[in-house]
């Protein structure tokens, strides 16, 4: 057997030993992202602080975490470096990702957020951790508490500031650096670099290098833009169409509200879809999986609100649907930013209702970026596409004759009635109503440029359901077969 090799060059270049490169092989990486190329060689032969503009997905985390694990000296159980999270998702995101890093150092990396409990947080601190990630929030209860100490510490990473920032933890980053020794190196990593994360970095970092590896909107560029004018009341049927005329929809769906996100995602489980609800009122066990699922593709499609979806990491998502755009031009480029990544392209579509279109106008022209009008697919465009999948599907089973067990059953059902008859038959008893143009609902034209209404009403189809719980959506998230639609 041929085992396949993975040349490290590139990542030699940068500087790093041969038992980090052993470990970059053995995970199959072979080339450095630009990120990585840019920051690792400043981290290994510098000692200042450091302002990064990156964005998620682009290998960040192995951008700081690499250098951090080539520079600690012998573990001893006390904290060396804090790296600061937004998300308790992207906590064990990030202690995960630097873990995979390791090799054979003895060194301890630990998790620290919210809806765990508190005295196995303790304990596990006390046991000893060389490097800790956590939220805002656990991170100083820990400290007010006196259950973790920094003395120790030689370096803090401020991850995703901008996000942190827009979620109204100024406050405790600012008292959880008071905790800080001086002589300490800090990194800063924003996507963005509005006013007050740049504030934080002058008040409270050494004299820092800045650096910015990649445009903002690089990853956009990979990201097909796209806006459907829809009437309110035909957004959710407008979502249902865009879902079935791509055959491997994988994505995110934006809503305003938690209401609102756990209503759509019960609709859209009652039609016969795998989605799942992410918002703030979901407890942390939940959270981890429903993020479990999503990664394994269990579901294919999550809806989240802003908040619940910030330090959301997921490879390979196709689309991303705003629902309801965002109040803000950098909440829209967050959104759109986890799609397109990776040298894969994606798709952004925004729905825009004649009360949102200003929200739209904002957010194109602070932005510039060129959105086209799209058109929301017909019934029977859909079909078509169904169909040739279907064909598609049944040719493929066909070329690879590996159904010798139905061979007799086929034999038999043919006695009783013609070809054609039976092979619809069981077309229909494997996809249901999926050809039938009547599950699709009628959907007027929507005239956004009119006016703006001073209101919205929220659709939903076929009834108000009660907002879903976590029980609830996991009772369902099951992936029914598609076509069993009310």
């Amino acid at each position: 057997m041929i085992q396949r090799r993975f040349s490290v060059e590139e990542f030699r270049k940068l500087g790093l030993s041969e038992a980090m490169l052993a470990t970059i092989a053995r995970k199959g990486f072979s080339e450095p992202t630009p990120v990585q190329k840019a920051i690792i060689p400043f981290l290994l032969t510098g000692s200042s602080d450091v302002v990064a503009q990156a964005e998620t997905g682009t290998g960040k985390t192995a951008a700081f975490g690499i250098p951090i694990l080539e520079q600690m000296g012998t573990p001893d159980g006390r904290v060396k470096t804090l790296v600061l999270v937004p998300t308790r998702e992207l906590a064990v995101q990030v202690a995960g990702e630097i873990r995979s890093f390791r090799g054979s150092r003895k060194v301890e990396i630990l998790s620290v957020y919210g809806g765990q409990p508190f005295g196995v947080q303790r304990s596990a601190i006390k046991g000893g951790a060389d490097i800790v990630v956590g939220t805002t929030g656990r991170i100083l209860d820990h400290l007010e508490k006196g259950t973790l100490r920094l003395d120790n510490l030689s370096c803090l990473v401020l991850d995703e500031a901008d996000e942190m920032l827009d979620m109204g933890f100024i406050d405790d980053i600012r008292t959880i650096l008071e905790h800080t020794p001086e002589k300490r190196r800090t990194m800063l990593f924003s996507a963005t670099m509005p006013r007050e994360v740049i504030s934080i970095a002058r008040r409270y970092m050494k004299a820092y290098e800045t650096i910015t590896t990649v445009p903002l909107n690089k990853s956009q560029q990979l990201t097909d833009q796209v806006y459907l004018e829809v009437r309110e009341q035909d957004k959710f049927e407008a979502l249902c169409r865009i879902i079935d005329m791509e055959p491997e929809f994988y994505g995110l769906v934006f809503c305003r509200t938690r209401v609102e996100t756990a209503e759509i995602a019960e609709c859209l489980i009652k039609r016969g879809y795998g989605a799942l609800a992410m918002h703030g009122e979901i407890e942390q066990r939940d959270r981890e999986h429903i993020m479990r699922r999503l990664r394994s593709r269990q579901i294919t499609i999550l809806v989240a609100t802003d908040v619940a979806a910030r330090g959301i990491d997921v490879s390979d998502l196709t689309h991303v649907i705003n629902y309801d755009p965002p109040q803000d031009p950098d909440s829209y480029l967050h959104r759109i930013g986890r799609t397109g990544r990776a040298g894969k392209k994606g798709t952004a579509i925004t729905l825009v209702t004649p009360g949102t279109q200003r929200s739209l106008d904002l957010i194109r022209r602070t932005t510039g970026k060129a959105m086209r009008r799209g058109t929301i697919p017909g019934a029977r465009e859909i079909i078509a596409s169904k169909r040739a999948r279907i064909a598609e599907t049944i040719t493929r089973g066909i070329q690879k004759q590996d159904f010798a067990q139905y061979s007799v059953l086929a034999a038999e059902l043919l006695e009783r009635a013609d070809p054609l008859t039976v092979l619809a038959a069981c077309l229909h008893n494997s996809y249901g109503d999926e050809l039938n143009p009547g599950i699709y609902k009628e959907i007027r034209t929507a005239s956004p440029t009119k006016e703006c209404t001073t209101h919205s009403r929220r659709f939903t189809p076929r009834g108000r359901p009660r907002p879903a719980n976590a029980k609830t959506l996991h009772k369902h998230g099951k992936t029914p077969k598609k076509g069993s639609r009310p």
